[in-house]
C-alpha cells in the first residue's frame, strides 16, 4: 500500500469530503490533523492577479479580526481602494495605508520564504522599491491571443516559466488558466483575447508549452475552460448544442494536447452545458474522454460556481468544487445513505492528495526577486515582439525611417536613412496614444506598476513624435499620423459589436480627411484590441496597420522597437479578421436564444468557413507581414513518384504519377530571406495545409497541419522539414464513431497565410478505411461509379439475380448499403459465395481518387 492510500485509510468521511470542497475563495483544503496543508490557487495566464491575492489575504484578516487579533476593522470599499491603488499609495487614506501594510506583511513573509533573499536585502541590492520600500510588483504578460500570434512554442514556454517563477515567489501552488485555450468561435466573445486561436492545430502546437513552462518551475498548471466555453452571455449554464464531430475536431484537440503532451496537472471544468449536460456533471467529457481516452490522471477543478449539483459532479469526475468555503456535509450524507460510493470519493481524494504532494511543498528558490522580475520582463518583451502583427505596409510608412528618428540618439539599423527628409514628423493620436490596454479585465486582469506606452518608448528612441496634433500646419505635409485605437476585453460580458470606440472612429475619420487634403501625409493604425474590429471603412486609406492585441507590460516598448526598425515584425494572425461581423460563421448563432445556443456552423470555424463559403476576409488567418521579403521554393517529399490508376467518384480512370505513402510522409520546402540587407534578420512562418482532393464526407477546403517559424539573415536560406502522419489526414465520422483517414489524393499546400499559398505537392495516401469500397458501401456510391456498378451487375448476373433490384434500390433507398441490398434480395442472411468474394475483392481494389 502506498503512502496516499495509507492516508486515505486514516481519514474520516468528513475529512475526505473537505478535501474535495474549496476551503476559501482561492484555497483548497488540506488535512490539519495530519499536518497536510491545502494549496493556494490564483489566476492566471497573464500574471499574478493581485485583486485575488489581496482579496484572499483580506478574508484571512477579517477572520483574525473576528478572533480578536487586535487588527482594526476595514470595509469592502477600503479593500477595493487598496486593490486598485496598491502601487499608487498616494491615493490611499491613512486607514487604507494601514490595511495595505498588513497585506504587504503577508506578502513579505511569502517572498522571504520562497526566494533566496529577504525582502529588505532584495530591495537594498536592486533598488526596485518605491518610496515606501515595497514588494516586487507582478509582471503583465501578453494575453493568449497574442501568444497565439507568435506561432512560436519556445516563446510561449519562456512565458510559462516566468509565470511559474512569479507564482512560486508569491507562494502560489496552482496557477489557474495556464492556459485558457477555448477556440475563437465568435469575435464578440468577451474573453476571446484569453484564447490562443480559431484553429485547433495552432492551439495543439503552442498551448502545451505554457503548461510545461509553468510546471517545470514547480507550479501546477491549469487548463481551462473544459470545454467549449465560448461566450460570456448566460455563461453559467448556457446549453451549447454542438455536434460530436465539431467537439472532436475543433473544440477538444487543444485540451487533449495539453493533457497528453503537456502533462497538465489540473483541468478546469467549465460553466456551460454541452448538449444538455453541465460540464461539471458530464461523464462523457470528464471520464470517457478526459480520463479513459486521453489518460488524464490529474485533478479536475470546477470553475468558480460551476458545480450546480454537488453529488452528480463528484460522480462524473469533477474532483474539487470551487470556490470555498463549500459545505461538505451533503457529501458525508450521500456516503451515509449510499447515493455516493465512498470509493468514488476516495478516487477524487487520491488525486487531490497527489496534487498536494507534487506541488504543495516546493523547495525555496535560489533566485532573487530581481532575477525573477528580470526574466519576466524578458519573456514578456519577447512574446510581444514575436506576436505583433503587421497587417499592411504601403508607401513606405513602416519602419519610420524618413526623418522619424533622431540619428544622434538612435542605434537603429535604419538611422542612415534619416537625413533624407528632416521635416517628417510622427503624430500619435487615438485613445491609446499614451496609454495601452496591456490586458483584459476579470480573471486575466493584472494590477501592477509595470507598463509601457508607444509614445514614451518612441521618445526614448529619439523619434520626433508628438501627440494629438491635427491643425498645426508645420505638422501637416510630410507627416506620419499613427492612430492607436483601443478596444477592451472583459470577463462577464460579450462585446456588443466589432466597432472601434466612438472617439477612435472620430479620429480616424479626421485623419482620412487630412490625408485627402494633404497627399504627402501617411496614415497608420495600431490596433490595441481584444479581437477583430471593423476597420473596413478606413482600410483603403490607411498606409499601414499593426495589430498588437493586448500586449502585456512590454507592448509599448516592443511596438516602438518594431516601428523604428530595431526589430523585424514576425507575428501572424491566429484568427481571421472579417470585413464585417455578418460574414462570420456564427453571426446568426451567437450568443443564442435565451439559455441555449446552437453551434450551427459545425466544424466550419474561422478560415474553414471563409474558404468553404468563398468569402474574402479583410485579413486572413495566418497573415502577417515582415520588413524582409522571403521566397519559398522547391516543395518536395521523401517518397518517389509511383505510376497508378485512380478512379473518380463517377468511375473515370485517371493514370497519374504521384508519391504514395501509407503511414508517414515528410515534406520539405526551401525558404530564403531576400532582404534587403538593411532590414537585418527576419522571421517567417512556413505554414502547411492539407486539402482532400475528393472526400466522402464534408471537409474544409484546407486545414492547417504543421508550421515552423524560421529565423534567417539576409541572403540566408534553410530547408524546412515537416513530418506528417496518417493521423494528420483523419476526420471524425459521427456515424461510425471513429477517426478515419480516407484513401486518395491529398494536396499539400505551403504558404505564409491561409490565403497566401505559394506552392503545393500532391500525394496519395494508400490505406483502407470505412470509406473504401466494401460490403458496407452505399448503393448510391456503387451505382454512381461506373466501374463499381459494372462489377455489381456482373455479380447479379453470375448469381442469377434480377438487375432491377439494383435499380429499385438506387431509386428509393440509395443510402442503404450493399449488405442491405443482398439481405433484401435473399430475405435475410445470404451465403458468402465465390462470386460474392470476387466482387468484394474487385471493388476493394479500386484506387479512389
Amino acid at each position: 500500500m502506498n503512502l496516499i492510500d495509507e492516508i486515505i485509510n486514516k481519514l474520516s468521511p468528513e475529512e475526505k469530503a473537505q478535501l474535495v470542497c474549496g476551503s476559501s475563495f482561492f484555497g483548497m483544503a488540506g488535512v490539519p490533523s495530519l499536518n497536510i496543508n491545502g494549496l493556494r490557487l490564483l489566476d492566471g495566464g497573464t500574471g499574478m492577479n493581485y485583486e485575488q491575492i489581496i482579496g484572499d489575504i483580506c478574508n484571512k484578516l477579517r477572520a483574525s479580526i473576528e478572533e480578536g487579533a487586535g487588527i482594526e476593522a476595514f470595509d469592502f470599499e477600503e479593500e477595493k481602494h487598496v486593490t486598485d491603488w496598491y502601487f499608487d499609495t498616494d491615493r490611499l487614506t491613512e486607514r487604507e495605508k494601514g490595511l495595505r501594510a498588513l497585506v504587504q506583511r503577508e506578502l513579505d513573509v511569502r517572498f522571504k520564504h520562497n526566494t533566496k533573499l529577504s525582502r529588505n536585502a532584495v530591495y537594498e541590492v536592486t533598488n526596485t522599491c518605491n518610496k515606501e520600500g515595497d514588494m516586487m510588483s507582478p509582471a503583465c504578460f501578453p494575453t493568449g491571443m497574442m501568444l497565439g500570434a507568435t506561432w512560436n512554442p519556445d516563446v510561449i514556454y519562456s512565458v510559462g516559466q516566468a509565470l511559474g517563477r512569479e507564482a512560486r515567489a508569491h507562494g502560489i501552488h496552482l496557477l489557474l488558466g495556464t492556459p485558457n485555450i477555448n477556440i475563437h468561435r465568435d469575435p464578440l466573445n468577451g474573453r476571446l483575447f484569453e484564447g490562443f486561436s480559431e484553429d485547433p492545430r495552432l492551439v495543439m502546437e503552442l498551448a502545451p508549452y505554457l503548461v510545461m513552462g509553468v510546471q517545470d518551475e514547480g507550479v501546477a498548471a491549469n487548463v481551462k475552460h473544459f470545454a467549449a466555453n465560448n461566450q460570456e452571455t448566460n455563461r453559467q449554464g448556457i446549453d451549447e448544442i454542438i455536434s460530436e464531430r465539431a467537439l472532436y475536431e475543433i473544440y477538444l484537440p487543444g485540451f487533449k494536447a495539453c493533457v497528453e503532451k503537456g502533462k497538465a496537472a489540473t483541468v478546469m471544468a467549465a460553466y456551460n452545458k454541452i448538449n444538455g449536460t453541465a460540464c461539471t456533471e458530464n461523464e462523457w467529457l470528464l471520464k470517457d474522454t478526459l480520463r479513459d481516452k486521453w489518460g488524464f490522471e490529474g485533478v479536475v477543478i470546477s470553475d468558480w460556481g460551476a458545480v450546480y449539483n454537488q453529488i452528480p459532479a463528484l460522480k462524473a469526475g469533477n474532483d474539487v468544487n470551487m470556490p470555498g468555503p463549500v459545505d461538505y456535509k451533503p457529501i458525508v450524507d450521500a456516503i451515509a445513505d449510499g447515493s455516493l460510493l465512498e470509493e468514488t470519493l476516495d478516487d477524487s481524494v487520491r488525486r487531490v492528495l497527489k496534487l498536494i504532494f507534487d506541488y504543495g511543498m516546493p523547495d525555496r528558490y535560489e533566485d532573487t526577486c530581481r532575477y525573477i522580475m528580470d526574466m519576466s520582463a524578458k519573456a514578456a518583451y519577447n512574446a510581444a515582439i514575436e506576436g505583433i502583427v503587421m497587417l499592411k505596409n504601403e508607401r513606405g510608412i513602416f519602419p519610420l525611417i524618413n526623418g522619424g528618428i533622431d540619428s544622434s540618439n538612435s542605434d537603429s539599423v535604419f538611422a542612415d536613412a534619416i537625413a533624407s527628409n528632416d521635416n517628417t514628423k510622427v503624430i500619435l493620436c487615438g485613445s491609446g496614444a499614451t496609454s495601452l490596454y496591456d490586458c483584459g479585465t476579470g480573471s486575466a486582469g493584472i494590477t501592477t506598476d509595470k507598463t509601457s506606452d508607444i509614445y514614451s518608448s518612441l521618445l526614448a528612441q529619439g523619434v520626433n513624435v508628438a501627440c494629438n496634433l491635427f491643425d498645426e500646419s508645420e505638422w501637416m505635409n510630410g507627416s506620419t499620423y499613427l492612430c492607436v485605437a483601443r478596444v477592451a476585453g472583459m470577463e462577464g460580458n460579450d462585446r456588443a459589436d466589432m466597432n472601434l470606440s466612438r472617439d477612435d472612429i472620430e479620429v480616424l475619420d479626421r485623419l482620412v480627411r487630412i490625408k485627402r487634403n494633404n497627399p504627402a501625409v501617411k496614415l497608420g493604425l495600431i490596433l490595441n484590441v481584444s479581437g477583430p474590429c471593423d476597420i473596413s471603412k478606413w482600410n483603403d486609406d490607411l498606409d499601414g496597420i499593426f495589430c498588437i492585441f493586448l500586449p502585456g507590460m512590454e507592448g509599448g516598448n516592443a511596438m516602438a522597437d518594431i516601428l523604428t526598425g530595431r526589430i523585424n515584425p514576425s507575428g501572424k494572425l491566429p484568427l481571421t479578421f472579417p470585413r464585417r461581423y455578418e460574414d462570420t460563421p456564427s453571426c446568426i448563432n451567437f450568443p443564442g436564444d435565451g439559455r441555449r445556443v446552437c453551434y450551427g456552423e459545425g466544424i466550419y470555424v474561422g478560415y474553414r468557413y471563409y474558404d468553404k463559403k468563398q468569402i474574402e476576409p479583410l485579413y486572413p488567418f495566418g497573415h502577417g507581414l515582415s520588413y524582409s521579403t522571403f521566397e519559398i521554393s522547391n516543395i518536395r517529399c521523401n517518397k518517389d513518384i509511383s505510376q497508378m490508376a485512380v478512379v473518380s467518384d463517377r468511375g473515370d480512370i485517371l493514370n497519374i504519377g504521384i508519391p504514395v505513402f501509407s503511414d508517414e510522409i515528410k515534406i520539405y520546402a526551401d525558404i530564403k530571406n531576400l532582404g534587403p540587407a538593411s532590414h537585418g534578420e527576419g522571421r517567417e512562418v512556413v505554414q502547411l495545409y492539407v486539402s482532400d482532393v475528393s472526400s466522402r464526407i464534408s471537409k474544409p477546403v484546407k486545414e492547417l497541419k504543421a508550421f515552423k517559424k524560421v529565423r534567417l539573415n539576409p541572403g540566408e536560406a534553410k530547408t524546412v522539414e515537416f513530418a506528417l502522419k496518417k493521423s494528420d489526414f483523419e476526420s471524425y465520422d459521427e456515424d461510425a464513431k471513429e477517426w478515419t483517414a480516407e484513401e486518395g489524393v491529398y494536396e499539400i499546400l505551403i504558404g505564409t497565410s491561409s490565403r497566401q499559398l505559394v506552392g503545393s505537392i500532391k500525394v496519395y495516401l494508400d490505406t483502407k478505411s470505412i470509406y473504401s469500397f466494401g460490403i458496407n458501401t452505399s448503393i448510391k456510391r456503387i451505382y454512381e461509379n461506373r466501374i463499381a456498378r459494372t462489377h455489381l451487375y456482373n455479380l447479379f448476373d453470375r448469381l442469377g439475380l434480377d438487375r432491377g433490384r439494383i435499380e429499385r434500390k438506387y431509386e428509393y433507398e440509395s443510402s442503404h448499403t450493399f449488405d442491405s441490398l443482398m439481405r433484401d434480395v435473399y430475405g435475410g442472411d445470404y451465403a458468402i459465395s465465390e462470386a460474392l468474394l470476387e466482387f468484394l475483392d474487385r471493388i476493394a481494389a479500386i484506387k479512389i481518387l
